[in-house]
């Protein structure tokens, strides 16, 4: 029903970087398309990109399932963000491809255990909220 998008770094200095315009973007959308009720319908997704800073980075890497709670329907995942990307023209491909990852374990996840999951649905909203030719429209 929902999908959370945040942000932990501990520097301030990526700051509308390219991974900082991605992830705001993704967010922003994703809270529009919720508005407009156009998110899947069933539990609710809450993803943090986990940045690296100049004094402390996260430790892991990749993505980890940080839990499901059933009072609030919502499955937890946090992702490693690799320091290469940060300042890349690749950041938006990468925060498209994180996306399309959560979905897919979302899905194996809910079916392990019986959760009611439209993946369909999830799948063609990712697709539809990282697609490049909708920040190019979103932008001018």
């Amino acid at each position: 029903m929902s999908l959370y998008i945040s942000i932990n770094t501990a520097s301030s200095s990526l700051s509308d970087s390219p991974i900082d315009q991605a992830i705001t973007f993704l967010a922003a959308h994703a809270a529009i398309e919720k508005q407009h009720g156009r998110l899947p319908g069933g539990p609710s997704l809450d993803v943090t990109f986990m940045l690296p800073g100049e004094h402390e980075s996260p430790s892991f890497v990749g993505m980890r399932m940080g839990g499901y709670t059933r009072e609030s329907e919502t499955l937890f995942f946090e992702t490693a963000v690799p320091e290469h990307i940060l300042k890349s023209p690749e950041a938006t491909r990468y925060v498209a491809v994180v996306m399309q990852d959560v979905v897919e374990h979302a899905h194996e996840f809910f079916s392990e255990n019986n959760v009611k999951f439209d993946t369909q649905h999830w799948r063609k909203t990712i697709e539809n909220l990282t697609r490049p030719e909708q920040a190019i429209r979103v932008a001018h």
